[in-house]
């Protein structure tokens, strides 16, 4: 094939015939495959070739050339044929290129085309395509159940800084603090609940003050709020969780800025239908980051293990929402349901419930937390949820339902719980996302994120066992976190 030398020449090639360099350019029309023949290649390079000397010196792009081009394969292979043809110097020699974001006019079209737009075929293809509309989303609920789409603030609500930000770096000048103070207001406003059809006993409360929207999508990361269990979809078991294993989850979620994950274990009761959570082992996380986390399998294996040896069973796993509220994602739900077809799928009917820890939970829900009263303030929320099927009028559902559980052993602090605790502190006091506790919690207060933690952790306690609780955390708890959970500490 002859390469033109100038917009005279160009595109001089015989078009009734193929010369070796395209057969060697262009051979996937040329291997004997059924739907790319050398006579289909003739066809779109002829179609090519008439385009570019119609429009030129208009530049012919990949588009316009498929224009016309039916039952002539995939467009990535029409695609090729375009860009050899190009690099070989048959089309678009010395074209020119139109500028991005210009309108063209009938005025200009003709210039271009020196006066003959209205009968050339391509001329047509220039023209600006009208943009379509983009549909408003539909405000009705999927099936799966309502949407939340959450937008993923900082670490303590929305005051706290991302992980590696320094004091010096946040920029306290006024004008500076004043630019974010509106920007989050801003965001706030422009976040609203639109949800669905679901009523209050359909699914759980989210009121994040404005965090969050309900919408649909199939975003993994986005959350679905839990159904109830009533009348129409029964509990399938009753729930029972020891004390000591709460506070060792709502721990482990405060200690790291990225999500944390565990198992826990304990006993059920076929006959009577009780699932017993005793204790909660953390695990190891691989490539963990704010929004989403996966267990080291190493680590499950030992976590298991450790259960056996004490004569419990794995019933359920934990992790933590360290920006966002305690609500299952798409994601957890895929998890639950892999869990749960895993129980199912080794031949037992034992029960496999999710715990979702969310630190900053009760203060997104105000100054009252999620109860209602200033005693909830600074209080983690915790959420259990399995998925259940729900009778649809289009089918059966699998859906997150949200596990009512009732606290047990508040009474006395377990004696190998505050060991627990500083192993815990201990293995994680040389990561890279360990958070930075001696933040205020949020910036309109005073309290410190430790102090957030520890009025979390005596939450779970009865009254009569809070004051060994206060001694256990100021002798052996408070200290092992001061001492690696301080960025002042630790800059020492």
């Amino acid at each position: 094939m002859a390469e033109p030398s100038s917009p005279d020449t160009a595109g001089a090639v015989d078009l009734e015939a193929v010369s070796e360099a395209e057969r060697r350019g262009c051979a996937e029309f040329f291997v004997g495959r059924a739907n790319k023949t050398p006579e289909r290649y003739v066809r779109i390079r002829n179609h090519m070739v008439r385009q570019w000397r119609a429009a030129r010196p208009q530049y012919l792009t990949k588009i316009a050339a498929r224009a016309g081009l039916r039952n002539c394969g995939d467009v990535n292979a029409i695609g090729r044929v375009h860009a050899y043809l190009e690099a070989a110097g048959v089309i678009n020699v010395d074209a020119v290129r139109r500028k991005r974001g210009g309108r063209r006019t009938a005025k200009v079209e003709e210039e271009e085309t020196g006066g003959s737009s209205s009968s050339s075929s391509h001329a047509l293809l220039l023209v600006r395509r009208k943009r379509r509309k983009r549909r408003a989303p539909s405000r009705s609920p999927p099936p799966g159940g309502a949407v939340i789409e959450h937008s993923v603030v900082e670490r303590w609500a929305d005051d706290a800084p991302r992980p590696g930000i320094s004091d010096d770096d946040e920029g306290d000048s006024e004008d500076g603090g004043d630019r974010r103070r509106r920007r989050r207001r801003r965001r706030r406003s422009s976040l609203d609940y639109t949800g669905g059809d679901y009523s209050d006993t359909d699914r759980s409360r989210s009121s994040t003050g404005g965090m969050h929207r309900y919408n649909n999508g199939s975003n993994e990361f986005r959350l679905i709020a839990c159904r109830r269990f009533g009348d129409a979809t029964p509990a399938p078991f009753t729930v029972t969780v020891a004390a000591a294993a709460l506070a060792l989850m709502d721990l482990h979620a405060h200690l790291m800025y990225t999500e944390i994950i565990g198992l826990v274990g304990g006993r059920y009761d076929a006959g009577g239908r009780a699932l017993r959570v005793e204790t909660a082992v953390p695990c190891r996380s691989v490539g963990s980051t704010a929004t989403e986390c996966e267990m080291d399998p190493a680590s499950e294996v030992e976590a298991r293990r450790e259960f056996a040896e004490a004569g419990r069973a794995a019933v359920g796993w934990f992790h933590s929402h360290p920006t966002f509220e305690a609500t299952p994602s798409v994601r957890d739900t895929r998890s639950q349901r892999a869990y749960q077809n895993l129980c199912r799928g080794g031949g037992g009917s034992e029960p496999f419930v999710g715990f979702i820890v969310s630190p900053p939970g009760g203060a997104q829900r105000g100054r009252g937390g999620s109860g209602g009263g200033d005693p909830a303030y600074g209080v983690s929320e915790i959420t259990a949820f399995c998925m259940a099927r729900r009778a649809a009028a289009h089918g059966d559902e699998d859906e997150p339902f949200a596990v009512p559980y009732v606290v047990s052993d508040r009474d006395r602090v377990p004696a190998g719980l505050v060991a627990a605790m500083q192993r815990l502190i201990a293995s994680h006091a040389g990561l890279a996302h360990r958070a930075d506790l001696s933040r205020r919690f949020r910036r309109s207060e005073a309290m410190t994120a430790l102090e957030k933690l520890v009025i979390s952790m005596r939450s779970h306690w009865a009254p009569d066992a809070r004051q060994q609780w206060d001694d256990a955390v100021s002798l052996h708890i408070r200290p092992l976190i001061q001492k690696h959970f301080h960025a002042r500490r630790r800059a020492d």
